[in-house]
């Protein structure tokens, strides 16, 4: 089919001689020339119950119009480019790892298969420099560019945003909200931060919030499984720890990374 032809069959713009010939009510559109050569143009009108009413024009096709749309597709891909990245920032992931990949099969499996357990989330553990703050951005990307509300963090860093509003109930319930209403959360380096009893109730809080809410978590840490219910609470609230241990590894994925110290290397 030629263009003309598409346009017709698409119901897209029309031409004055394409509506002349398919007998559309129209004004005489006024001339219209390239403003890089000169060159006179076809005027374009969309139709609306039955009247065209002229909105553009075809393009020229000159090498001063070409390059000038080339620019301003440039223009616009980069700045589609900067709302990216500043979607991915807002989100929590490190400016370091934008562009992490995702290096392990069964994370890669995780995300194949999340539509079907969306409630499923993933402890990750390993030793120092495997690589979990990788991954976990790597997830993280991956999610807010499928449309998720997506919060990447240190559990230190969701703590002490939350301890930075206390005393300000308001606040405080929407810091709470943030990281444990948003479609998927990811805490990184579990076991870091202080045993206070404090920290251990606002991280039990904020886990149970999510696992009655059927929302995903994952979770990177130093940590086996087995020992992280006695790391959370080495301060002494030993039970509320196991609590949160439980919560975690019970609705997740473990996936343990192996290796040695990357940044060393």
């Amino acid at each position: 089919m030629d263009s003309k032809g598409a346009r017709m069959a698409s119901g897209c713009l029309v031409s004055a001689a394409e509506a002349a010939e398919r007998g559309l009510a129209y004004i005489n559109p006024r001339p219209c020339e390239c403003e890089w050569c000169g060159r006179a143009l076809k005027p374009l009108g969309a139709v609306l119950n039955g009247r065209v009413a002229w909105v553009s024009h075809e393009e020229c096709g000159c090498e001063a119009s070409l390059a000038a749309a080339a620019e301003e597709e440039a223009r616009k891909a980069e700045e589609h480019e900067r709302a990216g990245v500043s979607r991915l920032l807002a989100a929590g992931i490190p400016k370091r790892f934008l562009d992490a990949p995702i290096r392990v099969q069964a994370c890669e499996r995780y995300l194949l298969e999340f539509g079907d357990n969306p409630e499923r989330g993933l402890y990750i553990h390993g030793g120092v420099g495997t690589g979990k703050t990788e991954l976990a951005s790597a997830l993280a990307r991956r999610f807010v560019e499928a449309g998720y509300r997506t919060r990447l963090t240190t559990t230190i860093g969701m703590l002490e945003r939350i301890r930075e509003t206390y005393g300000n109930e308001a606040s405080s319930l929407e810091a709470c909200k943030l990281f444990g209403k948003c479609d998927v959360l990811i805490l990184d380096d579990l076991g870091k931060e202080n045993s206070s009893a404090w920290s251990v109730m606002t991280l039990f809080h904020l886990v149970n919030m999510r696992y009655e809410e059927m929302l995903p978590t994952i979770v990177t840490s130093q940590y086996d499984p087995s020992r992280l219910s006695a790391r959370i609470g080495r301060g002494g609230e030993r039970e509320t720890a196991e609590s949160v241990a439980s919560r975690i590894v019970g609705m997740s994925m473990t996936v343990r990374l192996l290796g040695t110290d990357r940044r060393r290397i």
